[in-house]
Formats: structure tokens, sequence, C-alpha cells
């Protein structure tokens, strides 16, 4: 067992949360146009611990993410809202 092996899990990995994210976008998407995008911000910041180091799953969740708060019209007062788990979340 070489380095390569352990790459090649990370990557597996990758493609796994990159494919999750993506099943969470239709699921943020489907919530936005029922008019819920504080719903819509949670369910993007939710899971985010399985997050690896892999730049393209932080772009991939940060364009989930970034979609689902320029969706709400009075942001700062849906971060004062949030729950301070999402709330932390969303701040790193």
């Amino acid at each position: 067992m070489g380095g390569g092996e352990e790459e090649f899990i990370e990557a597996d990995n990758a493609e796994a949360i990159i494919t999750t994210i993506e099943h969470k976008s239709h699921k943020i998407e489907s919530l936005l146009k029922q008019y819920k995008p504080v719903e819509a911000l949670k369910t993007a910041l939710e899971g985010t611990q399985a997050m690896t180091g892999d730049e393209r799953c932080k772009t991939a969740h940060w364009l989930v993410v970034h979609r689902a708060i320029m969706a709400i019209k009075d942001v700062d007062g849906v971060l004062s809202s949030l729950d301070p788990e999402y709330y932390d979340i969303l701040m790193k």
C-alpha cells in the first residue's frame, strides 16, 4: 500500500461528496421554487462535516450555499435568526 492508493481513496471520497452536493443542489432548487429560502440555506449548510480538503468539493459546496443565500431578500434578518449551529457552519 503506497501513497498512490491513499490519493485514490481520497479521490473516490471527493467524487462521492460531489455527488451528494449535486443531490443537495436539486433539493435546494426545489425549496427555492417553493419560496422556502431559509430551508434552502439550512439544507445547503447541513452535512458539511463530511467535507474534504478537495478544492472541487469546496467550490461545489460554496456554489450551493451561495445560490441559497442569493435567494434570500433579508439576509441580515435570516442570519440573525439562524441557529448558532448553522451560523457557525456558514462563517467557516
